[in-house]
């Protein structure tokens, strides 16, 4: 007999009781924002200090960047930035589970974990041309975070994470022979996962400065997150050597780990000087890296897509342009652009994460037309634009909808690892 013990809060009335709070805080809100332009210097403080014990709930509700005097802009922009601070210090916190009983079928473990934690689990095995046999598990875990539960659970199963499988969540398959327990392989820190995956020695016979030490830490992310950018500024980098020797990392400013959309983890190369001979591990490396996540994902709608004129419309901290719906050949073309009022680095060129974005048509019946191709029109420091291209005889009854995240927040993990053997 199964005797799992599951507790969660479902994710459904979670998201009701924030937006039903969002709903009751709208006057007050609205008051302060007000009060931000009071001719008494106290009272103005006074209205951002209380929008600020609000908490990261009235983001939503705070009004655009562009509207109001120049006082209420700069303190708006503050309250603005500091909460989302704070709500993306939330977001990067561990899961927990609790989840105790004997022979769990998988399909039951992966349920607990996705009422529990939000995180989205897939049985790949069979896609991934496995045979999916039946495996069930002997477990104990009270509030244990999510990252350190799960590798467990894994490592019981022999099971790993297959990461490019372009799924939504964590891909289980089954692991190869040689491949290690993963469980403390690597460290835990909030809702990320770091490991040390590779290390290479380098060492240019003709070149004096062609001499360093290269080693990959792998990041992964609770699958509830879908991170925008991870960085590491070179500074926030220690290393020390079971020789007490201290490694220095290479000024280069800043690392930073690949994001693709859909992978589950990004690879972060970090570059040292040579270290002596007589170094054969780091005892200790240490440093911190800055994640960029999305915020509240917003709907945008835009009808009377023929009638020639661009149609604006803004939602929180970003604005949504339609400014042209054409029809070229057999195609319609829809050209949007999108702008942050601080994106921060999110929209440098080699960031590709608002192209995935959704955008579709939607019939008169509510009938969903995905994109059958797009291009990329405008990249600025905060701004992109699109064109989405529609195979379809006509628009001019139908319905544009895009939806992107009106908040981008960022948070620093710090992390440590210990004993990295070198070559």
């Amino acid at each position: 007999m199964n005797q799992a013990v599951l507790t969660f809060l479902p994710a459904l009335l979670l998201l009701a009781q924030v937006t039903a709070r969002a709903d009751d805080l709208a006057p007050t809100v609205t008051k302060l924002v007000r009060q931000l332009d009071a001719s008494e210097k106290t009272r103005r403080e006074d209205a951002e200090q209380q929008l600020l014990k609000l908490g990261p709930a009235v983001l939503p509700l705070l009004p655009s960047a562009e509207d109001g005097s120049a006082e209420v802009k700069l303190r708006l922009a503050r309250v603005r930035t500091q909460l989302e601070t704070l709500r993306g210090e939330q977001e990067v916190k561990a899961s927990e589970l609790t989840l105790s009983g004997t022979a769990i079928p998988l399909s039951e473990v992966i349920a607990a974990i996705e009422k529990q934690t939000g995180n989205k689990l897939v049985d790949f095995r069979r896609d991934f041309g496995q045979q999916p046999d039946k495996k069930t598990f002997d477990l104990t875990f009270d509030k244990t975070p999510f990252w350190s539960a799960f590798d467990q659970i894994l490592d019981q199963g022999g099971l790993t994470i297959y990461s490019y499988a372009g799924v939504p969540g964590l891909a289980l398959v089954n692991r190869s022979g040689n491949e290690l327990p993963r469980h403390d392989r690597g460290i835990y820190t909030g809702a990320f996962r770091v490991e040390a995956t590779e290390v290479s020695a380098k060492r240019d016979l003709r070149d004096a400065t062609g001499q360093a030490l290269k080693l990959d830490v792998e990041v992964g992310w609770e699958p509830r997150l879908a991170p925008i950018a991870i960085t590491q500024a070179a500074e926030s980098v220690t290393a020390i050597g079971d020789n007490n020797e201290k490694l220095g990392a290479a000024p280069n400013g800043e690392f930073e780990a690949t994001v693709n959309p859909g992978d589950a983890t990004a690879s972060m190369p970090l570059t040292f000087s040579l270290p002596s001979r007589d170094m054969k591990k780091i005892t200790s490396l240490k440093g911190s890296f800055s994640v960029m996540l999305p915020g509240q994902v917003e709907t945008f709608r835009f009808e009377k897509l023929t009638s020639g004129a661009p149609i604006e419309q803004r939602k929180g901290a970003v604005k949504v342009i339609l400014e042209q719906a054409r029809k070229n050949n057999d195609i319609w073309e829809i050209r949007v652009r999108v702008v942050f009022d601080s994106p921060g680095k999110a929209l440098e060129s080699h960031r590709t994460w608002i192209l995935h974005n959704e955008a579709a048509l939607e019939t008169p019946g509510k009938e969903s037309i995905n994109f059958a191709g797009l291009e990329t029109t405008r990249q600025a420091d905060n701004e992109v634009g699109v064109a989405y291209l529609f195979d379809v005889p006509d628009i001019a009854d139908h319905t544009f909808i895009y939806k992107t995240p009106t908040v981008l927040m960022n948070a620093a993990v710090p992390y440590e690892l210990h004993d990295v053997a070198l070559p």
